[in-house]
């Protein structure tokens, strides 16, 4: 070929490659200053029933680039947002609160929804009645000095559900952009682990509409545990590997991956609480040994089989429980007599945060913070960590270990898609490697004509 043809050539695949790196970045949505700036998102979700055990002015808000009010519910009457009487004043002073010790920090306000309510279900499938909804948060949020909007529903159960959830987010997206208002709210989503509903090896159930999320979200929540609130037998609740089953957060996150959602729009949930049983022989002790019943209720949470890890620092501060860290699965349990313990150890706190930025993801947000220890010992570990600060001391004493060498998730199975090795690191910058390396096969092989 002449040179004008290679020059034409050269000029076409910048041109691509251009309009390529631009699509990628498109996917990513929001800039990083409205994110929070170059560390991405380190978030929490600050639970207002908790107020009166930790009111907003002690949270340490220098651990956190993004804070959620969590949370406030559907008015079935009206479809506008029901605010509790005792939370009024609460949800007004939240934002000016925490952001008077880090100004740059950004409040969201989460409207939750139990798979259970029908209200919700009828709201998302009512044109006008999700116009009302919209409508009333925005309004609410503009009132009271939040930066964004977070809708936790658990879960939509139907195809239906799905499809009108995705119809949700594409006209609250729509109506956020017609605002007047100098700057534009954050949008997103807190959602199960997986991109499709109940994902188990005997269950089956619908697929979130991942093009809506992908296009009208800044980013999405994944609850990458409560895995086994119920069952007979002990278990990891919130393994990040498991070579067994498809519960845990390197599948859940891979699943989002592989259906098409970038890793800078996903977010991994870390809980700081541990799930509880009683063991039915104290000498079986190990996940998957029998149990006979829930652990005991306990204060913080209130419920039975639910511990905080304020509650479960005092039991590790016993000589006679033994803590295990098991390295294959990430995950770190404890038996205190009868009692065992499935809970996120600062140590497995760190794992998780290092797969999340090893796997690309924009960060992670730790559920609830109320219920960490008053050194606030698994936040300042998270952040460290994130931020490339390794925290040297743990929590607790050290626990025995088993081997190490994480698994790999199985593959993902009905609309979770195989799972690529890839697309746990894939980044914006992945586009522009994909795309040099074609470019260059290409002219390889057409110099060689």
């Amino acid at each position: 070929m002449g040179q004008t043809t290679l020059s034409s050539l050269f000029t076409f695949l910048l041109i691509f490659s251009i309009f390529h790196n631009s699509r990628c970045q498109k996917q990513c949505g929001v800039s990083d200053d409205r994110r929070g700036g170059p560390s991405r998102v380190r978030a929490g979700f600050w639970f207002s029933q908790y107020s009166l055990h930790s009111p907003a002015p002690t949270i340490d808000t220098s651990l956190y680039t993004h804070l959620y009010y969590y949370s406030l519910s559907l008015d079935g009457a009206n479809s506008g947002i029901a605010v509790p009487p005792d939370q009024i004043a609460v949800l007004c002073n939240f934002s000016g609160t925490v952001k008077s010790s880090n100004p740059a920090l950004k409040t969201l306000l989460s409207v939750a929804a139990d798979g259970r309510q029908t209200s919700f279900s009828a709201m998302a499938a009512d044109a006008s009645l999700r116009a009302a909804f919209i409508a009333s948060t925005l309004e609410l949020a503009r009132a009271n000095r939040f930066d964004g909007l977070d809708l936790a529903w658990q879960f939509p159960s139907s195809p239906a559900d799905m499809a009108n959830l995705g119809l949700l987010l594409e006209e609250w997206r729509a109506r956020i952009g017609e605002e007047a208002a100098p700057s534009t709210l954050l949008l997103t989503i807190t959602a199960y682990f997986s991109n499709h509903l109940f994902d188990g090896p005997t269950t089956d159930g619908p697929d979130y509409p991942t093009d809506a999320i992908s296009s009208s979200l800044d980013w999405i929540n994944i609850l990458c545990f409560g895995f086994h609130r119920n069952g007979n037998a002990t278990a990891n609740d919130a393994a990040l590997f498991d070579r067994t089953s498809h519960f845990s957060a390197s599948y859940g996150v891979t699943s989002w991956l592989d259906a098409g959602i970038p890793p800078c729009k996903v977010v991994m949930g870390v809980p700081l609480y541990g799930r509880s049983w009683f063991l039915k022989n104290k000498s079986k002790n190990e996940p998957g040994d029998p149990v006979v019943a829930e652990g005991p209720r306990q204060k913080m949470s209130n419920q039975s089989g639910v511990i905080a890890y304020l509650e479960i620092e005092g039991f590790l501060k016993d000589p006679g429980t033994k803590s295990v860290y098991d390295g294959r699965t990430a995950t770190s349990y404890l038996q205190s007599g009868d009692l065992w313990v499935s809970y996120d150890s600062p140590q497995v706190v760190e794992g998780k945060v290092r797969f999340a930025r090893r796997s690309g993801l924009l960060g992670y947000f730790l559920w609830p913070i109320s219920f960490d220890d008053s050194n606030r010992t698994v936040s300042k570990r998270a952040s460290g960590v994130w931020l490339g600060e390794r925290e040297s001391q743990g929590g607790g004493r050290e626990e025995e270990r088993l081997p190490e060498g994480g698994a790999p998730p199985p593959a993902a199975a009905g609309g979770g898609g195989a799972v690529s090795a890839s697309a746990q690191r894939l980044s914006v910058t992945g586009c522009r490697v994909v795309l040099v390396c074609g470019l260059l096969c290409f002219l390889s092989g057409w110099l060689w004509v």
